[in-house]
């Protein structure tokens, strides 16, 4: 009868392990999901920055051209 019990032991303890290692292998790829996610977001977020990088220049280049006074130094925004 020993052996029952011990056997219906293990047997929830295998159980409990399975249990635990599903849900720690389901958080593993929710988590795994987020980050290629924010990598994504991080691309387009550097592509924005580029592209008002170059804008702001631009900005910068006509307002030395067309509005400022050719005795004052040029205006980095």
């Amino acid at each position: 009868m020993a052996e029952t019990e011990i056997e219906r032991a293990f047997t929830t303890l295998a159980e409990a392990f399975s249990t635990t290692e599903s849900e720690i292998h389901e958080e593993i790829s929710l988590v795994e999901q987020q980050i290629e996610e924010l990598k994504s977001r991080i691309i387009q977020l550097n592509e924005k920055q580029e592209t008002l990088a170059h804008d702001k220049e631009a900005i910068a280049e006509m307002y030395n051209r067309y509005c400022s006074d050719s005795n004052e130094p040029a205006v980095e925004f």
